[in-house]
């Protein structure tokens, strides 16, 4: 269950669980600092100010929120907390469409290269 489950009183749509574990199937183990941090920025700037002051007490507390969601997601059994997460703040396509932008699979190959 992610970090949101506990500060949204609004029920979620469905989570394709099948989905999300082929996207954390698909991020390398040496990616997912970079996956948590560019993920966490976007779930920060489309979090409704409401569920930011929940998480912060600050309607504003963008920063704050960062640094919370940082160290909840900081250890790996949270990396599928992550996704859930994701596709509920930002949505499916929204999710893979950042994932896609960041061209893992073309780091990976990078970094296997060396």
């Amino acid at each position: 269950m992610g970090a949101f489950h506990m500060i949204s009183n609004k029920p979620s749509p469905p989570i394709n669980l099948d989905l999300v574990d082929q996207v954390c199937k698909h991020i390398p183990t040496q990616s997912w600092s970079f996956v948590k941090e560019q993920l966490i920025d976007a779930i920060v700037d489309a979090m409704p100010t409401h569920i930011l002051e929940k998480l912060t007490g600050d309607p504003t507390g963008d920063d704050r929120a960062i640094e919370i969601l940082d160290d909840y997601y900081k250890p790996n059994e949270h990396n599928q907390d992550l996704i859930v997460d994701s596709f509920k703040i930002l949505g499916e396509e929204q999710t893979i469409y950042l994932l896609d932008l960041l061209q893992l699979d073309k780091t990976n190959l990078v970094e296997t290269n060396d």
